[in-house]
């Protein structure tokens, strides 16, 4: 890692006049997310048998930060400034987007948690040691959008999805409706379709379908709300999956699908 700053939360840690660094000369270090095989050595021979795998579940970074010195004129750390920035990292609910600004990996992110310790010289406080971790073994893109009109009478919805790792892609789809339809990822052949059904004709409807979030919101007002009649989807989430990714849709002739997928390629980079 050769980064001097990181994003956390929306917020950089330069918008505190902070910075990467090392005290003592302790390098940043990264662990986790690698594979392991699990293998028996065969008696009497030299050679093992593969069983499967298994991966680290987190990524853990340990570094420490320190008041940039091209920002600050006193380099110690007052009781206020230490509130200040523990309130910005020591989040309780829940995992936040986390990115290193490093020259190259812009597009790489992780959900992260942070924990941190001040980090003391002569009694004073000179910067904070942080343990940064990962909610699973590796990161992510910057969130990429496929948008399309479908209908029964349209093409398919079709896109290529490069991931590194080899599981499906669970998307947040925004859909705007005239009634009911049928979703299906033709590269996902042995996956049920997702329906929305008992949809009232004459209006249009618009859902938020999280996958990742198995969350179903329906726009009231100005609102997007839970959906409130659970019998209008079938709860069968559409996956995406690694390669070409073919959306196709089956509707009553004159019913269309405003359709937007938005998803995060998953990237095997550990800085």
């Amino acid at each position: 890692m050769f980064a001097t700053d990181f994003l956390f939360d929306r917020q950089h840690a330069s918008d505190f006049g902070l910075m990467i660094c090392s005290f003592d000369g302790s390098p940043e270090a990264a662990s986790g997310g690698e594979i392991e095989y699990d293998v028996i050595q065969t008696p009497g021979r030299d050679r093992f048998t593969f069983y499967g795998i298994q991966s680290n579940p987190v990524i853990e970074w340990h570094f420490s930060i320190c008041k940039d010195p091209d920002q600050n004129t006193d380099l110690y750390f007052t009781q206020y400034e230490e509130s200040r920035i523990a309130k910005w990292l020591l989040q309780r609910d829940g995992y936040r987007l986390f990115q290193f600004c490093q020259e190259g990996y812009e597009d790489i992110f992780y959900y992260a948690f942070i924990n941190m310790q001040p980090h003391q010289i002569l009694g004073q406080t000179a910067g904070f040691d942080l343990t940064v971790t990962s909610d699973c073994a590796y990161g992510f893109t910057g969130i990429l959008r496929q948008k399309a009109t479908l209908s029964a009478s349209s093409g398919p919805l079709e896109f290529r999805l490069q991931s590194d790792v080899n599981t499906y892609i669970l998307p947040r789809i925004t859909f705007k409706c005239t009634g009911n339809f049928k979703i299906r990822n033709e590269n996902d052949p042995n996956h049920p379709e997702t329906e929305f059904k008992n949809l009232e004709a004459g209006r249009t409807w618009e859902f938020i379908m999280d996958a990742d979030a198995d969350t179903v919101f329906l726009k009231d007002g100005e609102n997007f709300v839970p959906l409130p009649n659970p019998s209008m989807f079938n709860w069968h989430f559409l996956r995406l999956t690694d390669g070409t990714n073919r959306i196709i849709v089956q509707a009553e002739p004159g019913i269309t699908i405003e359709t937007e997928i938005q998803y995060r390629e998953p990237r095997r980079v550990i800085l």
